[in-house]
Formats: structure tokens, C-alpha cells, sequence
């Protein structure tokens, strides 16, 4: 069976649900083929922050930073669902002279860019986080960021595209693209057959695996990440916790862990992450990484010993060699999209998927996202 469409988005996570939202809202007949549930992948598995403070500082990622976390704040009321957001404070905690020395540098560049962000030393610190060891640390950068509920997230995105007669299907793995010179004339899934005008991959991790099908090399890679949520807990969280030194901890090593913590709306603690190498796509998790996280928490709330784990999760993480998000048009394919490797997503989605859909559709937007073409990676 064949079925007809001006664009198909191929991944079902924040990245291509928004994306196909805007697209559907711009007037184009959308179809979402979503390997597995609305919002899966590594969507529903991320801790639901609302990065603002560590990225890159470019004046792009920081446009980007500072507008999208903006339009978070009224989102909810453009979408017409709830995804719980709040805004929250981070604290990143600091060990060295040289990473307090970076982010006094970083702190002010996001001051400048529309981002406060301010250096409080051990003492203002303990203040901010009455319950946290901090005899190791320095001090602290601080920032407001946000939180909300990834799944949900996810589903106001969704809601919001069926209502603009966008047709979703989960459960739909593209097992097939069938292409004929330069251009992709359908794609199969559960043993129908799509065709649309332009085709759209969004897959994260999966991307590699899923462009593969159409005869493209591109690299996007993964490493594997691990977290668990616990039982409910009085507060004690006032702010998310993050380390400065979580790219040192992490960087070229096969097996690694950059604790990181938040507390949601219902008093559960997020915690992240372990990290570790593998060439294999997969959802499991381990002994070892999370009782990792679970002795690295502890040294900074000990308090927290007795509180038990409810639910524990891996899933891979895309990036890229350069560690910039790849945004375009697939060269040698002309109707072929792609779009994978951003790093702070739930932040940058509300404004970078519109962006995305004015770029898909030929109409102007007002960015140049040139630099984060697929043809910097393809001759």
C-alpha cells in the first residue's frame, strides 16, 4: 500500500515531534513514522533539564540558548498542554582554580549574552545547598535554568501536530528507503510503503543506522548513558546540581561517571549519569554504572543513603566529531533532511525546529544555520 504525503519525519522524539509540529501548523500534510513510543528513544530518558549555562559560546548557541529558553516560558499555552515546567537554579560545583578560572570567563560572557550567571565561593554555596558536602568543592557557578517532564514535553508536541491533522505512527520502524538517483521516492515500515515530497530524519542516536538505509555515511555517533529516579523524598534539593569538571571526567575513557542531580516537581530525585564506549545501540542498564552514580551522590548527600531507587534506565547519546548539531539538506540526496547531535535540546528545540520547518519549506528564516550543514562531513 501506498500512501501520500508532502513531507514524512522519520523519529518520534522532542526533535522531529516539534519539527512536525510547525511543519503540520505551516500547512504541510506530515507523517511521523516513530520506531517505537510517542517520545521513546532518548527523549524519554533524559533528566527533563532546560540547559542554559553549559554549552558552547558562540553567538549562535547562544542565541538560540537565550531565545528558546524564553519561549519555554509561554510554550505550554502555544501547545495547550501542561509539561510541568519550572524554572529552577543550577548550581555547577567547582573543585579546581582552573575551572573556577573558566567559568568566572563563562559566567561573564553569559551575563553579557542575556544569561545571568554569577560565582558564589563555599560559603555562599552552603548557603544555597544547606544539605550538600561542599568540603571539596570552591564554590560554584549558579544560573536559572528550567525543568519539566520529558515525556510530557513530548506529547504537547504531539497533541499539538495531530491537531494541525498530522498523522503519527508509533511502533513504525523504517525497515527500507527506496531511492532513485538523487532523490528518496518512498520508504517502508511494517510492510506498507510512504512516499512524500521530502523526507526528514530526525533519529538522534539512530541516525547513523537510519540514513544508512539510503545509502548515506554520516557521523553521528553514541556513547551509552545510564541514570535512575528514586522514591519521592522531602525536599532537599534547592537547585540542580552539575560539575564543572564533567567533561574531564568523561572524555576518552571507556567507562566514566559525571554525577548530576535534580528533584522534580514530586519530590523524586533525577540522577545522572554513567557513562561508558559500546558500538551497540541499546536501553540496558548495569550493576556497575549505577552503583557508581549511587557512591558519587552519596559524598555529596549523605544523607540520601536510605532512599531508595525506583526505576533505572540507559540509553545512547548522539554527538558528532565536532561536536556541533548537524542541520540540512543530505548532499547527493536532494530531497533527503537531517537534523542530530544537538546538545542542549529542550532548550533549543522551541526555536530551532521552527527554524528547521521555514528551511524544509523554502521560506526564509532568520538565522544562518550554513555551518551545521551535513557537507562539512560529506564531499
Amino acid at each position: 500500500m501506498t500512501r501520500n504525503y508532502d513531507i514524512i519525519v522519520i523519529g518520534g522524539g522532542m526533535l522531529g515531534l516539534s519539527t512536525a509540529y510547525h511543519l503540520a501548523r505551516m500547512g504541510a500534510r506530515i507523517l511521523l513514522l516513530q520506531a517505537g513510543d510517542i517520545g521513546g528513544g532518548s527523549s524519554a530518558a533524559c533528566a527533563g533539564r532546560a540547559q542554559v549555562a553549559e554549552g558552547k559560546l558562540d553567538p549562535f548557541s547562544l542565541a538560540v540558548i537565550r531565545e528558546g529558553f524564553s519561549r519555554l516560558q509561554t510554550l505550554e499555552d502555544e501547545l495547550g498542554m501542561p509539561f510541568e515546567f519550572r524554572r529552577t537554579g543550577l548550581l555547577v560545583l567547582i573543585n579546581s582554580e582552573q575551572h573556577w578560572d573558566e567559568w568566572s570567563e563563562r559566567a561573564k560572557v553569559l551575563t553579557n549574552a542575556g544569561i545571568p550567571t554569577e560565582m558564589l565561593d563555599q560559603r555562599a554555596l552552603q548557603e544555597a545547598e544547606p544539605y550538600l558536602d561542599t568540603a571539596e568543592y570552591l564554590g560554584a557557578a549558579y544560573a536559572i535554568e528550567g525543568w519539566l517532564n520529558p515525556f510530557l514535553y513530548c506529547w504537547a508536541f504531539a497533541k499539538a501536530a495531530q491537531r494541525h491533522k498530522a498523522t503519527l505512527l508509533p511502533y513504525s520502524p523504517v525497515t527500507k528507503m527506496y531511492r532513485e538517483g538523487k532523490k528518496i521516492t518512498a520508504v517502508e515500515s511494517q510492510g506498507r510503503r510512504y512516499c512524500a515530497d521530502k523526507y526528514i530524519v530526525m533519529c538522534g542516536a539512530w541516525t547513523a543506522a537510519v540514513l544508512q538505509l539510503a545509502g548515506v555515511d554520516l557521523p553521528v555517533y553514541f556513547t551509552h548513558a545510564q541514570a535512575f529516579i528514586t522514591d519521592p523524598v522531602p525536599q532537599t534539593l534547592i537547585n540542580t546540581i552539575a560539575l564543572a569538571n564533567f567533561y574531564d571526567l568523561i572524555h576518552g575513557k571507556d567507562q566514566a561517571v559525571a554525577v548530576g542531580f535534580n528533584q522534580d516537581a514530586y519530590g523524586a530525585l533525577i540522577v545522572t549519569e554513567a557513562v561508558e564506549k559500546t558500538s551497540q545501540l541499546h536501553t540496558n542498564t548495569n550493576a556497575r554504572g549505577l552503583a557508581g552514580i549511587s557512591t558519587d551522590l552519596l559524598k555529596l548527600y549523605p544523607d540520601l543513603a536510605n532512599v531508595n531507587i525506583v526505576r533505572a534506565w540507559g540509553v545512547p547519546t548522539p554527538f558528532t566529531p565536532d561536536e556541533d548539531p548537524i542541520i540540512g539538506w543530505v548532499p547527493g540526496c536532494d530531497n533527503l533532511f537531517v537534523a542530530a547531535g544537538f546538545m542542549q535540546t529542550i532548550t533549543s528545540v522551541p526555536v530551532v525546529s521552527e527554524w528547521m520547518a521555514q528551511m524544509i519549506l523554502g521560506n526564509e528564516f532568520p538565522v544562518n544555520l550554513r555551518p551545521y550543514s551535513p557537507t562539512r562531513f560529506i564531499l
